[in-house]
């Protein structure tokens, strides 16, 4: 069985994210938490708590299930949506070991010693921290600035105060060198930033930043999909540089090629902003490289340029529209 079979049978079914739901679920989890622990462990008393603290776990899988927009019917539907939806399989197959073992004693009347009873304990227990963290994982976004530009530049102040509102933890982080950007000096830093990538990871570029989020997701060793992405002013081919020194350094970002594909696997959708009076040219171009290798949803503003401070640009709503879009989507 996978999930979804448990979708076709009916014992999974797609629903809308309920916070007051998903609150009561935890809060009936942690109680059940606390009671297992004022059982004092016995032979007598191995097969309740293990039982109870199952039911504590369980409690937050279904939470979590909800926040990613799934009510589950089967406790072995868990396992494959831990597995399946979440990329999580490890946590998956730790899950169906502790359930069939909880099943053996419900069902079968399995004994279990206290040291037995001790392991299993830790195992659930484990594994019901490692649950609860991802239900309350921060959403994370981090905004790479363009060449020439600083934290501090153009509308990325707006952005990030804007994105707390919403919750996200928000990183414009200060790229190394950036008069003179290169590919690995960039493309490292951000690694080493970002961290461990997962479904709750956002990145917004600018300009050279969008370079920089392409070629550091086409070698990022993750399976999954993150959370979002946008780029504005981003770009393949440049035209009107300013002299030869400028020309020497944009040369490895536009000649070096880009796998397209390891960046598709791990995005669940990209939308790119350009502009209809961008000062460095190939719009139709750009655009088209955009749609055709990422299937991008590209949005063609009017009289933007390169969306700096220079040309006007210190907020834009319109990348707060996608985002909610995106999130409403996941949800």
């Amino acid at each position: 069985m996978d999930f979804n079979e448990c979708i076709k049978k009916r014992i999974a079914k797609e629903v809308k994210e309920d916070k007051e739901l998903i609150a009561s679920l935890i809060k009936t989890s942690q109680n059940k938490f606390d009671s297992e622990k004022k059982l004092e462990l016995n032979e007598v008393t191995s097969g309740s708590k293990i039982s109870l603290l199952y039911d504590s776990l369980r409690e937050l899988l279904e939470a979590l299930a909800i926040k990613n927009g799934f009510k589950i019917y089967n406790h072995e539907c868990y396992t494959y949506f831990l597995k399946e939806i979440l990329n999580e399989s490890i946590k998956g197959d730790e899950f169906d070991e502790l359930r069939k073992i909880r099943n053996s004693i419900n069902y079968y009347a399995k004994d279990v010693s206290v040291e037995e009873a001790k392991d299993i304990l830790e195992r659930i227990a484990k594994l019901r921290e490692e649950i609860l963290n991802v239900i309350l994982k921060t959403k994370r976004a981090f905004i790479v600035h363009r060449w020439d530009g600083t934290p501090k530049s153009d509308w990325y102040p707006w952005l990030k105060g804007e994105l707390e509102k919403k919750g996200f933890k928000v990183e414009v982080p200060t790229m190394p060198n950036t008069s003179e950007p290169k590919i690995n000096d960039w493309v490292n830093h951000l690694k080493k930033v970002a961290g461990k990538l997962d479904n709750a990871t956002y990145f917004i570029g600018h300009s050279i930043g969008c370079q920089t989020i392409m070629r550091y997701l086409e070698k990022e060793n993750y399976n999954g999909k993150i959370g979002g992405i946008i780029f504005v002013a981003g770009w393949f081919k440049l035209d009107n540089l300013e002299g030869e020194e400028v020309e020497t350094i944009a040369k490895p970002w536009m000649n070096t090629a880009i796998d397209f594909n390891k960046i598709k696997q791990k995005i669940p959708k990209l939308t790119v902003f350009l502009s209809t009076n961008e000062p460095y040219g190939f719009v139709e171009e750009n655009s088209k490289i955009f749609k055709e290798k990422l299937n991008a949803k590209v949005i063609l503003e009017k009289d933007k340029g390169h969306f700096t401070e220079d040309d006007g640009v210190s907020e834009l709503p319109e990348i707060l529209s996608e985002i909610d879009d995106g999130l409403n989507q996941n949800n």
